[in-house]
């Protein structure tokens, strides 16, 4: 009697036995290559490039050093840590992770599984290279590479406008990342990843921190969108850049075209893989996320993305490669400052003066209340008046060179107005009181700054309402620029909203500003400009990419008629800079990172003057003090005159310790302590930069001066030179 229940019963263990045999021999089959061969490509003086065609693997000699830099690790196989998809990654040369439109869930798919063992890679010649295009079948991508060689650097470009997406209704492209693993380095190997966290940052091979990483967006956070809480407490990553020094060999990687759209990511061996790497992620679409409420109880969260992918040509990546015993990061620094010079026009200034910068703070709008009514008033925090007497007090103590930065000089102070037509404020003396401040200054050479806000606002016009001129959210609502409190960071709901002009519009009010013509007016600074990057996804669909190319326009056009005061500036910006201040002096200090490095100031050293971020922003003034020296700063002050006890909810409440009365004396001993070393290293580049302990650092420049910096609380011998606690000792021989 035929027994149905034993029949199923049977032909379902077939079944899956069935399955079990076929991922068996899948599994075989991609990890049971054949011998690995490489083919010569492309070569140079300096490199040689080789392919392998079938999985897209690479490998670069460079001839000058006789080191073999890989796409991929060799003994990826091996690798006793990574699992999963994981393991496979270590063979790709792309990650992508993309949306999978039923439920906006983000999805990872890698080349080595989806693309080079399904027969989906070619490889083309082309001069001095190749292009390789993968292609992703189950979700339809097409993603041409082109790699090449020139000179002493590798050139890795993502071909963004022959991007095919197949399925588009089903599968979309989020991200790429870009040679995760390239010149990987194992758990035998000696080394440091550097990334551009904040003033730059160390990342130790091996650092048992594997559970760790590091990730960071260039260039800070799109303003356009929602940022994640935590983000408040972090300095960003300003410089396209990030490097690695591996058993006396190094490359310095440079994101030289999709810069604003790059994530660099770096992880050490431990948990994901035996591996220590560093690469960067370009992002392919923008997302966002929107919350639904169907009942007070029942909230959806969705993510949004946008629509197209960028109308841009190319993503790409240099790796230069450094020479054997000169690949440290101060090494890359000045590959970094080369391609600067030769690529973007980076030209030295004069810097023959030490200039104390100060920064003021003029006017404010805040609430008030008149006969019962609430009333927006300004507030005086620095009539024009106020700032000669502080130059005067300055320099009454001895300071030679003040550079000023004038903040809310204009009609109705900081963060409100439109720059339409700014007009010094009534309050803080109008045009009269301007033009005698001007005239005081250019009697006593004291170069001053006035700042212009072409980003920020709170207030629209007639001619120009909000809705209009400002910047859209993926959500096509004009997009607040939400500050963080930094005690939850989470946003701070007393903070009056503040909101981003579309960069289209900044055009417009840059070329009004230049078009006015204020002869007073010769140096301008241009704070939110130099900082400040976001997209504007309203009809106008500008995106990052373009949001930088348009202030780099606007602002080599303002340097035709002013001299620019940058502050923080993103990398693009630097060569068009007289002076810099508020460069970072540390960086968050993320948990996967060792060490901060001068690295941003190891780039400016000797061509731009720049400053410390605000000094009395700081409560430790010892450790400035030594931050100051360690990075080769000029000290910066940020200032007010009056009326403190106004700042309390208002937009400038940050200023609570600004009053310059109390900060005189300070200045006097810092300025005398400091400045006599500045002048001794005033124009030199840094020759070496060691931690040699934790809290104990070595600087020497050119010209033979050496600094030993003690951040600890206890007094430290290196070799017969004793650094007294918290303090320093110059060393000229």
């Amino acid at each position: 009697m035929f027994d149905l229940k034993k029949y199923k019963l049977i032909r379902t263990i077939g079944i899956i036995f069935a399955i079990i045999i076929t991922q068996i021999l899948s599994f075989q089959k991609i990890y049971a290559d054949s011998e690995i061969s490489f083919q010569k490509i492309a070569a140079n003086d300096r490199l040689e490039l080789y392919v392998n065609k079938k999985y897209g693997y690479f490998k670069v000699l460079d001839k000058k050093t006789n080191i073999v830099w890989l796409s991929n690790p060799e003994n990826w196989k091996e690798d006793t840590v990574a699992a999963g998809s994981m393991k496979t990654q270590l063979a790709s040369q792309l990650v992508v992770k993309y949306a999978f439109m039923e439920s906006y869930a983000i999805q990872t798919s890698n080349s080595y599984v989806s693309s080079a063992m399904k027969r989906g890679l070619k490889i083309k010649p082309i001069k001095n290279g190749y292009i390789a295009t993968y292609s992703f079948k189950k979700e339809g991508f097409v993603i041409p590479v082109a790699v090449t060689i020139s000179n002493d650097y590798l050139n890795i470009e993502v071909l963004v406008n022959q991007i095919k997406e197949l399925k588009k209704e089903k599968y979309r492209l989020v991200s790429i990342m870009l040679l995760p693993f390239f010149g990987a380095a194992s758990k035998s190997d000696k080394g440091y990843i550097v990334v551009p966290d904040g003033c730059g940052a160390v990342i130790n091979f091996n650092n048992k921190k594997g559970e760790e990483e590091y990730s960071q967006r260039v260039y800070g956070p799109d303003y356009a969108l929602i940022r994640e809480p935590n983000t408040y407490v972090t300095q960003y990553a300003r410089l396209p850049v990030f490097g690695m020094n591996k058993n006396d060999s190094g490359f310095l990687a440079v994101v030289t075209n999709g810069d604003s759209k790059a994530i660099i990511n770096a992880y050490t061996s431990g948990v994901r893989t035996n591996f220590n790497q560093v690469f960067s992620e370009f992002i392919i679409r923008e997302q966002d996320s929107v919350t639904f409420r169907e009942k007070q109880w029942n909230e959806k969260t969705f993510n949004i993305f946008e629509e197209n992918i960028p109308n841009q040509t190319k993503y790409s990546i240099r790796y230069y490669f450094l020479d054997k015993n000169k690949s440290d990061y101060i090494a890359m620094a000045e590959k970094y400052r080369e391609y600067l010079i030769k690529e973007k026009g980076l030209k030295k200034e004069d810097q023959q003066k030490l200039p104390l910068y100060i920064e003021l703070y003029g006017g404010m709008k805040k609430t008030k209340y008149i006969v019962g009514l609430p009333r927006n008033v300004t507030i005086p925090l620095t009539t024009f008046d106020d700032a000669i007497e502080i130059s005067k007090r300055l320099k009454n103590i001895g300071i030679k060179d003040i550079v000023v930065k004038y903040t809310g000089w204009y009609e109705n102070g900081v963060y409100y107005n439109l720059p339409i037509s700014p007009k010094p404020e009534k309050v803080l003396g109008g045009w009269k009181g301007f033009r005698k401040m001007i005239d005081y200054f250019n009697r006593n050479n004291i170069k001053a700054y006035f700042d212009v806000d072409f980003v920020t606002f709170r207030k629209g016009s007639l001619f120009y309402p909000l809705n209009v001129v400002a910047t859209k959210s993926l959500r096509k609502m004009p997009a607040k620029l939400i500050r963080y409190s930094p005690a939850t960071c989470y946003a701070d709901d007393d903070y009056p909203l503040l909101f981003m002009v579309s960069p289209s519009y900044v055009t417009k009010f840059v070329d009004k500003f230049i078009g006015s013509k204020h002869a007073e007016i010769k140096n301008i600074s241009i704070s939110t400009i130099s900082k400040m990057l976001y997209s504007d996804f309203g009809s106008k669909q500008i995106n990052r990419l373009k949001t930088e190319e348009i202030f780099t326009n606007l602002v080599e056009k303002v340097t035709k008629q002013y001299n620019v005061l940058l502050t923080s500036p993103n990398g693009y910006l630097i060569p068009k800079g007289k002076e810099i201040i508020d460069v970072p002096i540390s960086s968050s200090k993320f948990a996967i990172e060792d060490y901060e490095i001068p690295f941003y100031q190891m780039v400016l050293r000797g061509y731009i003057p720049y400053s410390t971020p605000a000094i009395n922003d700081y409560t430790n003034d010892w450790m400035v003090l030594l931050k100051t020296l360690e990075t080769g700063s000029f000290l910066k002050f940020t200032w007010t005159a009056r009326n403190e006890d106004e700042l309390k909810e208002t937009m400038c409440d940050f200023l609570y310790s600004s009053n310059y009365r109390m900060w005189l004396n300070d200045v006097k001993s810092m300025y005398r302590k400091i400045y006599p070393v500045l002048q001794q290293i005033n124009n030199k580049k840094f020759l070496e930069h060691k931690v040699l302990k934790e809290g104990l650092v070595y600087v020497k420049f050119d010209g033979g001066v050496e600094i030993l910096l003690n951040y600890t609380s206890s007094d430290q011998k290196v070799g017969n030179t004793v650094v007294k606690a918290r303090d320093f000792k110059v060393i000229k021989r």
